[in-house]
Parts: structure tokens; sequence; C-alpha cells
């Protein structure tokens, strides 16, 4: 019969000159905690707001959309879609209400990504008008 399982009377090496050395592999740090238990954001990243880019994702494949639905007549309505869809990846970084753009967005390019976008309005506040 053959033993395939290792020996226990051989040391292994490695083992024997980590604890010899005391060389240890350091634990691992983790950043600071608040008290709510969240790690402390920078002030300088900017986070997108997840409605406000499924709106923007829904108004581009609707385009490619409407763009092949019409062999190719359709790129007329990009001279409203292309706009309202980028000031959208703009507003999803801002932290203030853009419900002009969601109602705009609701008549003139998708139903839906209006809705999503006037959903997530609700969540920010106005823009201050000092």
């Amino acid at each position: 019969m053959s033993d395939d399982s290792p020996n226990p009377s051989v040391p292994d090496p490695l083992a024997a000159r980590n604890e010899s050395s005391g060389l240890l592999p350091a634990p691992p740090t983790y950043p600071q905690m608040q008290a709510s238990g969240v790690p402390p954001m920078s002030p300088t990243v900017s986070s997108t707001r997840g409605m406000y880019t499924a709106a923007a994702v829904i108004n581009w494949v609707t385009l490619g959309i409407v763009i092949v639905a019409t062999a190719g007549f359709g790129v007329i309505a990009a001279a409203w879609f292309i706009p309202m869809t980028i000031l959208i990846h703009k507003g999803a970084k801002g932290p203030y209400k853009h419900t002009a753009l969601g109602v705009c967005t609701l008549i003139f390019c998708n139903f839906i990504s209006g809705i999503l976008m006037l959903v997530d309005d609700s969540n920010r506040p106005p823009k201050p008008t000092s």
C-alpha cells in the first residue's frame, strides 16, 4: 500500500523559517470608520446617480432603435436626443434638481427615462437662487 499523505515527522522549511525569525505577514489595514460605520469619502469624489445614468442609457438605446427602425431617417431625432442625453449625464453628477430637463425628456425623448429623472429629483434639493 502506498501512503500519499505528507510525512508529519518532516518539518515544513518555510513554516520553520517564519516561526524562527518572527516574520509574519502584516495584518491588513482598513480605512478609518465614522460613527455610522461608513468610511469617510473625499469631497472631491463625484458620484453619479443611478436613475439618471439609467435614463441616459435608455435614451441612447432608444435613439439607436429609432435610427435603425427608420432606415437612417431617424438621425433627425438626434438633434434633440443627443444634447438632452449629454445634459442628463452632466446632471447625474450634480447635486441639484433638474425638473425641467426631466419633463422635456419625458415629452420629447422617452417616457421611461423622463419618469426616472423625475423620481430621482424627489431626493435632491432645489438649486439655490442666491
